[in-house]
């Protein structure tokens, strides 16, 4: 087992070596010095080494990461992280090493990407236990391939009650038949490549019998050649359903709801990349799922409208994940103002229960809204504008943000400033407490010079009572993410904000400003402007400016994440001044 110790890179524990030196003492010592180090030795282990070893069996497995196959999406190391803890467990000693040995169930994993020693020990320890086996998929660079490793699963497939598989669409006729399997949970994903959709059709079904589709509480399938009428049909027992990539127009919205329907216990709906027939039956009467806790619809906007349409809104959801695509001309409105407010509580409820709901507004006119912590809520404004995007989220979000609690926050990057009506809207939003600016990859200073300036000048309630206020009357953080900035701009902003505030008597908060530099691997080519310390400290003497922050900005799928912390400079010898380091 020497490569599976390389392999999950666990320190030696040394307990071992302590046991062995107070159970065998040289012979010249003398019994009472035996008994000190036997003695020594328990007190070192106790007070655990005295629980029953049934009991350490049953606390092993609650500290074990978790072997749910629906709980992570494709990690090549989903499971390293559960064998590696395994390992580490067996190395404390004598005794936890017997134990963990000795209990099958611990041993359940089988994963293409460790050792192939490694998954040879675990079928052995496993015994006749129920196996998790997990093939992560072609895009990965270790382990082995899928024919080299159906030869070691495929005498254990009948213990297998757990199935991941993500396979090359030539690879699908190698698949046996999953009807022999005791199947709980079953995960597929097929890659189809460049091949046509019109080929997708002709390669061949995998095939499961209705009584092992029955006994699955778990199914995500992704562009899975199957005969999906029937397997709906059979879905009773399922708790979680994910169906991705279904180019099959055989399959209706009604048969979707009437899986959920038959299947009593749904928790967890997942439909994603989805075309498919969305006829409904003349009943509009919504279907109520009460232990329905999660709904995330990545599809177009048919199928979309059609699923919130017929599916209540529970109290008992605690996710709600919506990026509608594709709408008819003639739909978006009418999904936003009609098909979406039965679901304006649970949207707010999710909001309420989180540390702030962020809106986001990308410079090629998208917006989005998240809201995170226990609870999840994204939702796309797909095919809407960020004007009415706006004004849904200000209608439904503002009578339920608190300020105390975080607010709203708004993400702009690039010149969303710039789109009508944007900048207009965004000054009507209440409880607004924090703004963050990031560029993209052109010029963007005309937008941001208007939004600066838009800080700085007093507004008023209406023209009846034209009183004097500032903009953004609960801001709290003001984040300006760049590569060089017009400070002088910055500081008059500041003074005039916070003059009105000194001759109105207003309760405006201080301004925590970030002024944090786009990293050094983003668009190299920029000049960047180094703040001297000079500089940050007269920012911070202004009135109104509670902090002055800086750190470095890396970009992510969507946005551009903070990496807190300082910018290191350094200096440039041929130019004789201060650079990026």
């Amino acid at each position: 087992m020497a490569s599976a110790g390389k392999f999950l890179n666990a320190p030696a524990a040394q307990t071992d070596v302590l046991a062995e030196q107070a159970t065998s003492p040289p012979a010249t010592v003398d019994s009472n010095k035996r008994l000190s180090a036997l003695q020594n030795y328990r007190a070192f282990l106790d007070p655990i080494a005295a629980l029953p070893f049934e009991l350490l069996e049953i606390i092993f497995q609650l500290a074990l990461p978790s072997l749910d196959i629906m709980a992570w999406d494709w990690d090549i190391r989903a499971y390293h992280p559960y064998m590696a803890a395994l390992y580490i467990l067996r190395r404390i000693s004598t005794m936890w090493k017997d134990i963990v040995d000795g209990t099958p169930s611990l041993w359940a994993v089988i994963c293409a990407s460790f050792p192939e020693n490694v998954n040879l020990g675990s079928l052995v320890r496993s015994g006749s236990s129920r196996l998790v086996i997990y093939f992560p998929g072609p895009s990965w660079s270790t382990g082995m391939a899928f024919r080299e490793f159906l030869p070691i699963i495929e005498p254990h497939l009948h213990r297998c009650s757990s199935l991941a598989l993500w396979i090359k669409s030539e690879l699908v006729d190698s698949v046996p038949c999953l009807s022999p399997l005791p199947l709980v949970a079953l995960k597929i994903r097929v890659d189809y490549e460049r091949l046509p959709r019109e080929v997708i059709p002709l390669i061949r079904e995998i095939e499961i019998s209705d009584e092992a589709l029955e006994n699955i509480r778990a199914v995500d399938v992704t562009r899975v050649p199957m005969d999906w009428a029937r397997t709906l049909e059979h879905l009773s027992g399922l708790r979680t359903l994910a169906l991705g990539g279904v180019y099959d127009n055989t399959i209706t919205v009604e048969q979707i709801l009437s899986a959920l329907v038959s299947a009593h216990s749904i928790e967890s709906l997942t439909i994603s990349e989805m075309e498919i027939g969305d006829s409904l039956s003349p009943s509009t009467e919504p279907i109520y799922f009460p232990h329905l806790r999660a709904i995330t619809l990545h599809t177009n906007g048919a199928l979309t409208n059609g699923l919130l349409r017929r599916i209540g809104p529970s109290p008992a959801i605690t996710k709600l994940d919506i990026r509608p695509t594709g709408f008819p001309s003639h739909v978006p409105m009418s999904f936003w103002h009609e098909t979406m407010v039965p679901w304006i509580p649970v949207v707010q409820r999710l909001c309420q229960n989180s540390s702030g709901p962020t809106v986001y507004l990308a410079h090629r006119r998208s917006c989005m809204l998240e809201s995170n912590s226990v609870y999840h809520l994204f939702i796309i404004f797909g095919h809407l504008s960020q004007v009415a995007a706006l004004r849904w989220i200000q209608d439904v979000i503002s009578p339920v943000t608190d300020i105390d609690n975080g607010g709203l926050q708004l993400r702009v990057s690039g010149a969303a400033f710039e789109n009508e009506g944007v900048l207009e809207t965004i000054q009507t939003m209440r409880d607004l407490t924090a703004i963050i600016v990031s560029p993209v990859d052109r010029d963007f200073w005309a937008s941001r010079e208007v939004f600066i300036n838009v800080l700085g000048q007093p507004t008023t309630d209406s023209a009846g009572t034209p009183t004097l206020k500032s903009t953004f009357p609960t801001l709290k953080k003001l984040a300006l993410h760049s590569w060089r900035w017009n400070l002088d701009m910055i500081m008059d902003m500041i003074k005039k904000r916070y003059s009105i505030r000194s001759l109105y008597r207003q309760q405006i908060p201080d301004l925590t400003l970030d002024l944090s530099t786009m990293g050094p691997s983003l668009w190299l080519w920029r000049d960047r402007t180094i703040i001297s310390f000079s500089e940050m400290k007269a920012l911070r003497e202004l009135d109104g400016v509670n902090e002055v922050r800086m750190g470095c900005v890396k970009k992510d799928p969507r946005m551009y994440l903070l990496i807190p912390g300082m910018v290191a400079i350094v200096w440039d010898e041929e130019k004789s001044l201060p650079a990026w380091g």
